[in-house]
């Protein structure tokens, strides 16, 4: 009798994934959009997934364990590290928070941008004009495509940690509110009894996910007019240890 040959690494990595995650090979077809027969094939390992199945592995393993399956998929760390160099990083200025009197008729300021900073999470929820705050944050206006449309606040909870901690601020693009067009990005939404989150807005065939960073955190099923998009999360800022 030979011996059965062993799978494929990839096909194990997929299959304990799955497992992490709960899911029936069947319903990660679902969330994937594929057959059920296809994940059965894949960790049987007779069929691989094509690039952009990894990718979508990668998001569902989130970090450190995305980085196998995007580089199954052809992206590498080093390619990643290359891009970010390349691009203006966001850097906060040596006095990032200001009054919000400080910028106004100041030339020196002009390639820069002051955003309204809440530091009440039900102010983000209320129309622009019945908002209020008491500084501003000075930003570059290369980062906010919709400066009069942005706005910033502070971070608060542990869904998103390690990529988004307590205190760190962050910027919010409140024109872009579809929630179709919002899929696969960082959001902030509001619910009226939970008030405001971040994290991902996934979608899963046909059902929308709050899906936090913190995999120690449950994500968040959106049923019907529950939950409202506020905005895409553009940037945030981080002090340095």
């Amino acid at each position: 009798m030979g011996t059965k040959p062993a799978k494929p690494e990839w096909a194990m990595k997929l299959e304990l994934l799955r497992q992490e995650l709960g899911f029936s090979q069947a319903a990660l077809a679902k969330c994937l959009h594929v057959s059920a027969m296809a994940t059965s094939r894949w960790e049987r390992g007779v069929n691989q997934p094509n690039a952009d199945m990894y990718i979508e592995l990668g998001k569902m393993a989130g970090s450190p364990g995305c980085w196998y399956f995007w580089e199954k998929a052809g992206l590498h760390k080093e390619d990643v590290a290359a891009v970010m160099e390349a691009a203006p990083a966001p850097r906060a200025p040596k006095k990032h928070v200001i009054p919000s009197a400080g910028l106004k008729n100041s030339k020196e300021m002009s390639d820069l941008c002051a955003l309204p900073l809440y530091t009440k999470e039900r102010d983000a929820t209320l129309p622009r004009n019945q908002r209020e705050h008491a500084e501003s944050f000075v930003a570059p206006r290369s980062w906010c495509p919709n400066p009069e449309k942005t706005f910033c606040m502070r971070m608060s909870g542990e869904q998103m940690t390690p990529m988004l901690r307590t205190g760190n601020i962050f910027a919010v693009d409140e024109s872009e509110r579809g929630m179709e067009a919002l899929v696969g990005k960082i959001v902030l939404a509001a619910h009226p009894d939970h008030g405001v989150l971040v994290s991902w807005l996934q979608k899963y065939g046909a059902t929308m996910v709050l899906v936090p960073e913190n995999h120690q955190v449950q994500p968040t099923y959106i049923h019907e007019g529950d939950w409202q998009m506020l905005g895409r999360v553009l940037w945030w800022l981080a002090q340095a240890p």
